[in-house]
C-alpha cells in the first residue's frame, strides 16, 4: 500500500545529503549532485540542502521567477523566466562566469566545474572547466536536452539519438553503436544511461548492472555507484551499491513524479495535485505550433497551461490527455508572437 505524502514533497534515503529543509513543501522540480541537492517550487524560488563549503547551498538572496535548477559538483545554477542563468558556489575553474551575452535559455545542466545551457533555437553553449575537451560542443549540435556531467557532455537530439564528447577514462562518451529512441539521459563520473521510447533502460561506461526485468520506466538518475528507475505507476526501482542505503526505497513509496541521484543518496519528488504544476516545461516549435513532450503514468491525466508570466496564478489550460506509460505530446495551436510561459499539470 503506498505510503501517503503530501503533493509537492520531498522524499530521501541513504546517507550524507537526506535531511531535507524543514516545511519543504509545493516542489515543482528538484536536480542532486555530489553533496547537495536544489528544489525548485511552485513559486519560482529555490530551495537547498546539503554540504556548502564552496556556497553551492547559498541561494542567492531574492532570486526568483526561477524555472530550472541544475546542481553541480560544487556550484549551482538556475534558470530564470527570461531566459537567463543565474550560478553560485565554487568558480575556481570559471563555472560560476556565466558568458554575459547567454540568453534564450530553456534549459541548463552542471558537472564537476563546467556547465552546459540549451537556448531556443537547439544549440548549446558551455563554460568553466575544458580540460579534458568537456565544453568544446560538436559543431552543428542541434539538441532537445543536456547532460553536463564530472569531466563530460551528453546531448540527446531530436532524432532520439545521443552525442557525447569530454572525458573517456571508463568508456562514458562511448555511446552504443545503434542506440536509438532515446527520451531522456543521466550520468555520473564514469557512466551513462539512457532510457528509450519503449522504457527500457540502456548503459555504457562502468555502470551498475541493469535489473533484466526492468521495464515500464519513464524516468532514470544516476548516482555515483547506483541508478534509480521511475516506472509509469509511480514507483521506484533501484540497484547499485548500496552501502549507504541508497538503494534501499522506502517501503510503500508511490506517486512519485521525479527522481535524482547523489553519491550515497536518492531522492524522490511527490506527484503533484491538481493545486500545483507538475513542472514548467520548454515547448519546442514546429508547423506553426509549440509542442511539449513528456513521459506519463498510466492511470493520470495531464493538462497543457499557458500564462505570460511564470508567477501568474491564472493560468489557461490548452489540452488534456490521459497518461499512456510513455511519452505523449501536448500542442500549443493558438500561439501567437506574444511571448508565453508553459506547464503541465499531473492530475
Amino acid at each position: 500500500m503506498p505510503v501517503a505524502h503530501a503533493a509537492g514533497a520531498v522524499v530521501a534515503w541513504g546517507t550524507g545529503q537526506t535531511n531535507t529543509p524543514s516545511g519543504l513543501n509545493n516542489v515543482v522540480a528538484i536536480s542532486t549532485s555530489t553533496d547537495h541537492s536544489l528544489a525548485l517550487k511552485a513559486d519560482g524560488t529555490v530551495s537547498a540542502w546539503g554540504n556548502d563549503f564552496d556556497g553551492q547551498a547559498d541561494v542567492p538572496s531574492g532570486l526568483s521567477g526561477v524555472t530550472a535548477v541544475a546542481a553541480g559538483a560544487y556550484f549551482s545554477l538556475a534558470l530564470k523566466s527570461d531566459g537567463t542563468v543565474v550560478a553560485w558556489g565554487d568558480n575556481q575553474l570559471g563555472q560560476c562566469h556565466v558568458p554575459p551575452s547567454l540568453a534564450n535559455v530553456k534549459a541548463i545542466s552542471a558537472g564537476r566545474a563546467h556547465a552546459l545551457a540549451l537556448k531556443n533555437d537547439g544549440t548549446v553553449v558551455a563554460w568553466g572547466s575544458n580540460t579534458y575537451d568537456q565544453g568544446d560542443v560538436p559543431a552543428a549540435l542541434n539538441a532537445v536536452a543536456i547532460l553536463a556531467e564530472w569531466d563530460y557532455s551528453l546531448a540527446l537530439t531530436s532524432t532520439g539519438t545521443v552525442v557525447a564528447w569530454g572525458a573517456n577514462d571508463a568508456g562514458q562518451t562511448n555511446v552504443p553503436a545503434g542506440l536509438s529512441g532515446v527520451v531522456a539521459i543521466a550520468g555520473n563520473i564514469d557512466y551513462c544511461l539512457a532510457l528509450t521510447s519503449s522504457g527500457t533502460v540502456v548503459g555504457w561506461g562502468n555502470y551498475p548492472a541493469i535489473p533484466t526485468d526492468l521495464t515500464g520506466a519513464i524516468g532514470i538518475a544516476a548516482g555515483e555507484d547506483h541508478a534509480l528507475a521511475l516506472t509509469s505507476g509511480g514507483t521506484v526501482i533501484a540497484w547499485g551499491g548500496d552501502e549507504s542505503g541508497q538503494i534501499d526505497v522506502p517501503t510503500g513509496l508511490g506517486n512519485v513524479s521525479e527522481i535524482g541521484a547523489g553519491w550515497n543518496y536518492s531522492v524522490a519528488l511527490m506527484g503533484n495535485s491538481a493545486a500545483a504544476p507538475l513542472k514548467l516545461a520548454s515547448p519546442s516549435w514546429n508547423q506553426g505550433a509549440f509542442s511539449v513532450s513528456l513521459q506519463t503514468q498510466s492511470g493520470k491525466s495531464y493538462s497543457l497551461e499557458y500564462e505570460n508570466s511564470p508567477a501568474s496564478t491564472n493560468w489557461t489550460a490548452l489540452q488534456s490527455v490521459s497518461g499512456t506509460g510513455g511519452p505523449v505530446t501536448l500542442t500549443d495551436s493558438s500561439a501567437t508572437g506574444a511571448q508565453r510561459f508553459y506547464r503541465v499539470r499531473q492530475q
